[in-house]
């Protein structure tokens, strides 16, 4: 078995998500420890995953989340935080990997296939004569 030692594999609650327009978001979850208090984990994601996952960014949402520690100073202080290079809803797409494409649909009712919106486009009127022509049969 390859162990990846910096690798982390945390679940628990969005608490709060930042948009800074750099390029990570900043967002937090709550999560538990050993049932004995509240621990607040602060994380950053690439623009370009969270659109993907945007719709789990929502505070309340329960995610199951895999990434790598990272850390930098400041003011001789460490700060550490969790770089994600994956976000679910679901324990096992963590844990053995995704099988299928995330989709789901923005607020205006276009629906969204990996992070990218499957709009639907007019018809040219090239397109619709070769539509109608190869249609003429089944009429």
């Amino acid at each position: 078995m390859n162990v990846d030692l910096n690798e982390i594999i945390i679940s628990g609650i969005i608490n709060n998500v930042t948009d800074n327009n750099q390029e990570y978001i900043k967002f937090g979850i709550t999560t538990t420890k050993f049932n004995k208090g509240k621990v607040y984990s602060s994380l950053n994601i690439n623009r370009n995953l969270y659109t993907i996952y945007k719709d789990f960014f929502v505070k309340g949402t329960k995610v199951f989340i895999k990434g790598y520690l990272n850390s930098y100073s400041a003011n001789n202080r460490i700060q550490l935080f969790i770089t994600v290079t994956s976000i679910s809803d679901n324990q096992d797409d963590i844990l053995t990997g995704r099988s299928s494409p995330h989709i789901r649909r923005d607020p205006d009712g276009v629906e969204v296939w990996n992070g990218k919106r499957c709009e639907s486009e007019e018809l040219s009127e090239e397109e619709s004569k070769e539509m109608e022509e190869l249609m003429k049969d089944y009429r």
